[in-house]
């Protein structure tokens, strides 16, 4: 059970700093000064011990430090990573998904929306999901459409299709195919694409790499023609 947690400190203001193993040191153009700070931390009215260091009249603590204290996870994979519903480990926990499942929850997902908005569910089309991870692993982050049509060509997947892309980071690896169906839910045409009335299949395609999500969705439409495939 969560309860509502609050650090009251001795002084103005705190600023989380990020402490992770991993993370890149940026070089300053001013030499500025740290020196151990001696402000008290209280947790639920409760004195808890901090490392923090005074800089520029700021408090400066380990971020990790707040999510053991707090009880929330957060740890370094290639960007910060947050799951404020797990416990702290400092490490990526257990129940974090697999690019494979997040495939399979964003399907689920988008069928979802159809189904608000009484359309019906779509079946994975193997093919289109080969070509969605292959498009995903070129990291792209805008649509090449000639790309796009000869992988689902090459896959064979005869007919069109609507294609959907997003890239994000700072997602812990179980909240991915969540983020990437609100982002495409909260723009006009990838929502379009998601309810095309006559589809009849999709592929989805992830590939996370240095804390980036590349999300593919693909939407095979049998009433339009692929300009790449053979048939």
């Amino acid at each position: 059970m969560s309860r509502k947690k609050s650090i009251l400190i001795a002084s103005a203001c705190i600023v989380l700093g990020m402490a992770l193993t991993g993370s890149a040191a940026h070089a300053a153009e001013e030499v500025l000064t740290a020196i151990r700070s001696t402000h008290q931390f209280y947790l639920d009215g409760e004195r808890i011990e901090l490392e923090a260091y005074l800089i520029n009249g700021n408090n400066y603590v380990k971020l990790a430090d707040v999510g053991e204290a707090l009880d929330f996870n957060v740890y370094w994979n290639g960007a910060v990573r947050i799951e404020s519903t797990e416990p702290y480990t400092g490490r990526a926990t257990g129940s974090a998904s697999t690019p494979e499942q997040a495939r399979q929850d964003i399907a689920a997902l988008v069928n979802g929306v159809r189904r608000e908005h009484g359309l019906a569910e779509l079946a994975m089309d193997q093919r289109l999901m080969d070509a969605a991870q292959e498009l995903s692993g070129k990291k792209y982050t805008w649509h090449h459409n000639r790309e796009e049509c000869e992988a689902v060509a090459d896959a064979g997947y005869p007919c069109g299709f609507r294609s959907n892309l997003t890239a994000f980071t700072g997602t812990a690896a179980p909240n991915i195919a969540q983020q990437a169906v609100e982002n495409w839910a909260g723009s006009p045409g990838h929502l379009q694409a998601m309810l095309t009335p006559d589809a009849d299949s999709l592929g989805v395609g992830i590939t996370v790499e240095q804390g980036v999500a590349y999300c593919y969705l693909l939407i095979g439409d049998p009433t339009t023609v692929n300009p790449y495939s053979d048939n």
